[in-house]
């Protein structure tokens, strides 16, 4: 548990009724980012007992015996399903609902600081990929289709959103009074985006994603009013998704070249044939070395960049990839590489 939300000073008062980008809130978010993939209240239950139910009526079992092997797995369940509460509770938060369907999971967490906080806030966190054939699915079904009111969308982050949507917004509707702030990493990031179109009706809160891939095209982001902050992690290529880096790099030349209708130019060739598009307040982080400062904070010289230039980009991707022989894709990916990055930064803030 002491791996979580590891400085208590930091989570003291997070500035909650602020819709502008935090570093506080950008780590406290990643946090729950990264929580979400620890197993969730009742999901293990669910798993389990669905293997063991299915065992049992093979068998030819007695409602009786089913019954028993129901309280059964329940009470070894209650240990992890402590855990993962417990954890929120450190950071004054308190688990309301997990949602786990289709291979797709979620939960809701509500912040309330009681008489120090200016109100209190209400957290949604979606899951990132994990190394199941269901995940796997989901990312691979890169199609654009028609969104619900709008838009092209992902086919497989549509598909997985849908699957828990309904369930959602049930229990949102009771925190109505509450700022939404909604989060996720990878596939978890894809599907904030998509829930912040549908959920995030104005800018009380606001959406933190890392590493997110693209999602939709830009009509279907037409709507949105809550802010969105988009996490980089230097080389991390999920971030660089669908339709490669190659066409982003391509465009990007294009733009450059000093003739007039360029820029008209290159964003026809993106809708035509790619149509895929970020969306967010991009906030890249650097990649320095994991050495300590003189003030004992992990990442000396790190750096969150908002809307960096293309060129300072491109200067740190290729340099993390070629001192890395190309790991650094796969490494600057991990949700872990962001909480503690996103740690330093918001440390090295509150000591200046």
């Amino acid at each position: 548990m002491s791996n979580f939300f590891s400085d208590a000073a930091l989570i003291k008062a997070p500035p909650i009724k602020r819709a502008a980008y935090s570093d506080r809130t950008a780590w406290i978010m990643a946090e729950i980012s990264r929580l979400v993939y620890e197993p969730l209240p009742g999901e293990v239950t669910i798993k389990e007992l669905v293997t063991v139910l299915k065992s049992a009526v093979k068998q030819g079992d007695s409602d009786d015996i089913l019954e028993a092997l129901a309280k059964k797995m329940v009470q070894l369940q209650s240990p992890v399903s402590d855990y993962t509460i417990n954890i929120l509770r450190k950071a004054n938060f308190e688990f309301i609902d997990s949602f786990y369907v289709n291979g797709t999971e979620a939960l809701i967490a509500t912040l309330n600081l009681g008489d120090e906080s200016e109100g209190g806030m209400i957290v949604l966190a979606f899951r990132g990929t994990q190394p199941s054939i269901k995940d796997v699915i989901t990312d691979m079904k890169a199609n654009l289709v028609s969104a619900p009111e709008g838009g092209r969308i992902h086919n497989g982050f549509l598909e997985a959103y849908q699957n828990v949507a309904d369930q959602i917004e049930i229990v949102l509707n009771k925190y109505k009074e509450l700022p939404l702030y909604i989060t996720g990493h990878s596939l978890g990031g894809a599907l904030a985006l998509v829930a912040t179109r549908y959920l995030g009706s104005d800018s009380t809160g606001a959406t933190y994603i890392y590493g997110c891939p693209r999602v939709a095209d830009d009509d279907f982001f037409l709507s949105i009013r809550t802010p969105v902050y988009r996490i980089v992690n230097a080389a991390d290529a999920v971030a660089r998704v669908p339709f490669g880096y190659g066409l982003f790099i391509f465009l990007s030349v294009i733009r450059l070249i000093p003739m007039n209708g360029t820029l008209w130019i290159s964003e026809w060739i993106r809708r035509t044939i790619g149509g895929y598009t970020h969306y967010g307040n991009l906030v890249f982080l650097s990649a320095p070395r994991n050495s300590t400062d003189s003030k004992g904070v992990s990442f000396k010289g790190i750096v969150a960049k908002k809307s960096p230039n293309i060129f300072w980009r491109m200067k740190v991707v290729l340099s993390r990839l070629i001192k890395t022989f190309g790991k650094a894709g796969v490494n600057d990916h991990r949700m872990n590489e962001y909480s503690q990055k996103l740690l330093a930064i918001a440390k090295q803030r509150r000591l200046q």
